[in-house]
């Protein structure tokens, strides 16, 4: 398909002779936007599936491969289902990625590079806009407001290489097809897209999407030599059914092969669908974290410029209207997906949209591009400033996220070595099985077993004693007042009540309670006193 937009951005900057048509200037309102993208996603490292990634990092740079059975978990049984399999074994390169980086200069190298990993996929989208003709300070204004609505996308986890790589591939794929239309054989398409989906396949599971972009346009393709609308020549169609078919065979060249496709689709389907937030669809995931407003900014950033594509309708391709359907219903039913969402779409739709926009910023002399590049970078470098851990404000501190951490309870865990196993909060976990590895915990954010959950959703609801015989617990690391609702914990309220239970530690957050039977040596906290200082909240 030929590109709809022309060089009316070029010949606007030319004919105005204005400040913003300048190459210099561009670059340096460039550098400013992505440099406030960078410091902003220098967000501290939180509570996320990060932990798990980075001690899985650990263990296959310890062990020399990928581990056969969990490592971390004592609850885990054997043999793992498909989806556990994946979860375990599914992320070598991204996860060798983040424990190299953190062993050669600590969690501030984590930091910069999730800050690099994030610059690079608007960067991507950046150039998406530029190729397709849109105006660069239009692009970069665009650009620059998105991280704001998609603040809550700024976890180090591998899935930012899916963001990154399915940009990177709709890119190349359209490149491929332009060069090929034009007479210009894309001869090396043939080896970079297969290399770029077999990285793609060892970094995350998202390669799928990228197996799905290929074949979208190849079934468009298909569809237009049927009706004869402009189809690719026989030996240009013939080179993307090969770049199709070598690249996604390619992709399965991982450790677990076709398991990562199997399980990604049926994931969404199982149990743990219901309870994993990102799994919410984005309004209401967006209503549960009490920020219904953004969730509609959101979705209105993907619906509203896919519903002026319907003025474009005689030259929507058949590749683009499905992958906008495909898209836009991913990330409208899941908010693990939004980001993507909008990215696409907006991609998309500046193929078609940059002459009209080019045309209404040249009659407007451009005033509209720079007040929005102003507006939107000034915001995002106000909450770059306020958000970042490197230590260019008074207030950044430390590259883990202060008062979400807990670090200072797993150092009592660390240094008084209790006895039994633990019994831990969630979304601890991967945090807490970070720090005390070798030792095995119950339960981490990997969700590898729905028993397991379930059983955890027993203590958390006060019925613990049969598990606790189970797994001979004798350690219970917990905060102390349930989340979001700030009431006391069920499973905290009975073990305070539990004789066979001692404190610990206590931190006013969070709370360590010692089965006494076996950790009869421990120094321990006066149990009533802390009892009567959490119910003085109440």
């Amino acid at each position: 398909m030929e590109n709809p937009a022309s060089n009316t951005a070029e010949k606007f900057a030319l004919k105005t002779g204005s400040f913003i048509g300048k190459p210099t200037v561009q670059w340096i309102l460039g550098l400013v936007t992505f440099t406030c993208i960078f410091i902003y996603h220098t967000y501290p490292l939180g509570l996320s599936d990060f932990w798990w990634h980075l001690n899985t990092g650990r263990w296959i740079w310890a062990h020399g491969g990928m581990p056969a059975d969990d490592p971390f978990l004592f609850s885990s049984v054997s043999p793992l289902d498909a989806r556990a399999e994946l979860i375990l074994r599914g992320y070598p390169l991204s996860q060798m990625l983040f424990f190299g980086s953190y062993a050669l200069a600590g969690a501030n190298a984590l930091v910069m590079l999730k800050g690099l990993l994030m610059t690079l996929f608007y960067g991507l989208l950046w150039n998406h806009f530029r190729r397709s003709g849109v105006h660069p300070i239009s692009a970069l204004a665009i650009v620059g407001a998105l991280p704001l609505l998609f603040f809550r996308f700024d976890e180090l986890r591998p899935q930012l290489f899916s963001f990154i790589f399915t940009l990177l591939t709709l890119q190349l794929v359209e490149d491929f097809l332009a060069k090929e239309r034009s007479g210009r054989p894309a001869k090396q398409y043939l080896l970079l897209l297969p290399a770029i989906m077999l990285l793609w396949a060892n970094l995350h599971r998202g390669f799928i999407i990228g197996i799905g972009i290929l074949f979208v346009f190849l079934f468009a393709e298909w569809i237009a030599r049927k009706n004869n609308r402009n189809p690719l020549s026989d030996d240009a169609y013939r080179r993307l059914l090969i770049l199709a078919i070598v690249s996604a065979g390619i992709s399965f060249i991982n450790p677990v092969g076709i398991t990562a496709t199997w399980a990604s689709f049926t994931e969404v389907s199982g149990p743990f669908s219901k309870v994993i937030d990102e799994f919410l669809g984005t309004l209401r995931y967006f209503d549960f974290i009490g920020m219904k407003h953004i969730g509609y900014l959101v979705v209105a950033a993907a619906a509203v410029p896919a519903l002026a594509l319907l003025l474009k309708w005689k030259d929507l391709s058949m590749a683009h209207l499905l992958l906008l359907v495909s898209f836009l219903a991913a990330g409208i039913m899941s908010f693990r997906f939004s980001l993507l969402m909008v990215a696409v779409v907006l991609a998309i739709a500046g193929v078609y949209f940059a002459r009209d926009l080019n045309r209404w910023l040249g009659s407007a002399k451009g005033i509209p591009m720079i007040l929005l590049w102003c507006v939107s970078t000034g915001f995002l470098a106000n909450s770059a400033l306020s958000r970042t851990s490197l230590p260019i404000t008074p207030r950044a501190t430390s590259p883990l996220e202060a008062g979400v951490i807990p670090s200072a309870a797993v150092d009592y865990l660390v240094q008084s070595k209790p006895a039994g196993n633990v019994y831990n909060f969630f979304e601890y976990g991967g945090y807490l099985s970070w720090r005390l590895y070798p030792q095995k915990i119950f339960i981490d954010q990997r969700n590898l077993s729905w028993d397991t959950y379930e059983e955890y959703s027993h203590c958390w609801r006060g019925d613990y004693s049969g598990v606790f015989s189970k797994y001979r617990i004798g350690v219970v690391f917990y905060p102390v007042y349930e989340r979001p609702s700030g009431k006391l914990s069920r499973l905290v309220g009975g073990l305070l009540n539990d004789k066979q239970w001692g404190v610990g530690y206590y931190d006013g957050r969070d709370i360590i309670f010692l089965k006494l039977d076996i950790n009869d040596n421990q120094p321990l906290l006066d149990k009533a006193a802390v009892a009567e200082n959490i119910l003085r909240r109440f």
